[in-house]
């Protein structure tokens, strides 16, 4: 299946969501689930995808290459704040787009409390830029869900891919759920692939 058409189709309609969101989790199947009060992951053979449980046109899912392992408190918190402080750093210059999701606990989009979001693209051009932040990072707090997505030209350290995206659930106890998906071929597609001001809106 073309990526394109996935991307093109959802920001054409929002109404497309549900159906796309339809059409991978048959495609992903049942699989092995992991969830907390925030969010529900499930990953197969096939493919895997995340939803938020109180919102649930917050969805993306891949079909095809992923890797998905358990990772420590302290990996978990050390990833999520390298990817918090890329902006910052000289990385960006072989970014084409950056964003980060990071939910600590119940939120709404409207107050943006419990969660921080940042939203960077590079125009055509390369000379306009879009960058967008929302609510507060946390330093030294594990959050219950957090998404990146990248399209750049190096692959940051701490992920596997300089395309793709990742995101993390927190489970009781020791051991948490990283999901790294490269975009390696047109069977993988992030189905919330637009930018920030209109995943919060």
């Amino acid at each position: 299946m073309n990526s394109e058409w996935f991307v093109d189709l959802l920001e054409a309609d929002g109404g497309a969501t549900q159906v796309l969101a339809r059409y991978v989790k048959q495609q992903v199947g049942e699989g092995m689930e992991f969830s907390n009060e925030i969010a529900r992951v499930v990953v197969s053979s096939n493919g895997c995808y995340y939803e938020f449980r109180d919102l649930p046109e917050e969805f993306s899912g891949a079909l095809g290459e992923f890797t998905h392992y358990f990772v420590g408190y302290r990996d978990a918190l050390n990833l999520l704040e390298k990817l918090y402080r890329l902006p910052h750093t000289d990385f960006m210059e072989a970014v084409e787009e950056l964003s980060l999701l990071v939910v600590y606990d119940r939120f709404d989009w409207m107050s943006y409390q419990n969660i921080y979001a940042y939203h960077f693209q590079r125009g055509t051009l390369g000379e306009h830029r879009i960058e967008d932040i929302r609510g507060t990072f946390r330093y030294g707090q594990l959050p219950r869900f957090f998404k990146f997505r990248l399209l750049a030209n190096r692959v940051p350290d701490g992920l596997i891919f300089p395309s793709g995206m990742a995101f993390f659930i927190a489970n009781p106890g020791e051991r948490h759920l990283l999901v790294q998906v490269p975009y390696t071929h047109s069977r993988v597609s992030d189905l919330i692939a637009r930018p920030l001001s209109q995943q919060l809106h």
